[in-house]
């Protein structure tokens, strides 16, 4: 009984410590790492999109694109698959439109 409860205590402070050093509890990072790896999904699913490296990123539920792109219907078309995710916020873009040569 007495292990159970110093398991108990040292795993409250431990969970405690994570969530002060990053400001985020558990839950969040975990819902950010799934709205991430579903837009990620979504786009290697587009016949048109899976080529380009995109980076996305997202923090509390604000998503931020980042990459090149061939015109502005495909930056378009990523913000739309990113704000078509349950959980996003916002979306940012950094993208830059380099078409093709």
């Amino acid at each position: 009984m007495k292990k159970v409860v110093v398991f108990l205590i040292i795993t409250v402070v431990f969970i405690s410590g994570c969530n002060s050093l990053t400001g985020r509890t558990a839950g969040q990072t975990i819902d950010d790492s799934t709205i991430t790896t579903e837009i990620n999904m979504k786009i290697m699913e587009d016949s048109e999109l899976q080529y380009l490296k995109i980076n996305v990123d997202t923090f509390q539920g604000h998503v931020t694109l980042t990459g090149t792109v061939p015109s502005k219907e495909a930056a378009d078309r990523l913000v739309k698959i990113a704000r078509g995710v349950d959980g996003v916020k916002t979306v940012k873009t950094n993208l830059i439109i380099k078409p093709r040569e």
